[in-house]
């Protein structure tokens, strides 16, 4: 995430960071903005899966996303628990995210054409 969207001028902050399995949650902050990024592992390595704000906090979310119950539930507390030492200044930017948006056929796209994904 950082290789493709730091910017010397808009730094960008991704925590915390909670793995389950070959899933992953990442906080991101950058520029005023912020959300979380599901992430996935693939064999190109992790790739952003997509993008959204509090409902990547939901164990049912997560399920209709393809998820496993183990995983679902795993992640979600995983992010409960890492985000409770957050301000709430941070907390508020990772809810502001309106909406998904779905990243993992662009990251594929780029693992295909042996760009491994970088998409936050």
């Amino acid at each position: 995430m950082k290789t493709k969207f730091e910017r010397p001028q808009k730094p960008l902050d991704v925590t915390p960071v909670v793995v389950q399995a070959d899933w992953a949650i990442a906080g991101w902050r950058q520029d005023g903005r912020g959300g979380r990024v599901l992430m996935k592992k693939t064999h190109h390595g992790w790739s952003a899966y997509l993008c959204s704000g509090d409902s990547l906090r939901e164990v049912g979310t997560l399920e209709k996303l393809g998820l496993s119950a183990n995983d679902a539930a795993g992640l979600a507390a995983g992010l409960k628990e890492a985000e409770a030492s957050l301000d709430s200044s941070a907390l508020a930017l990772f809810s502001s995210f309106e909406g998904t948006v779905m990243l993992m056929h662009q990251a594929s796209k780029d693992a295909g054409s042996g760009h491994e994904g970088h998409a936050p």
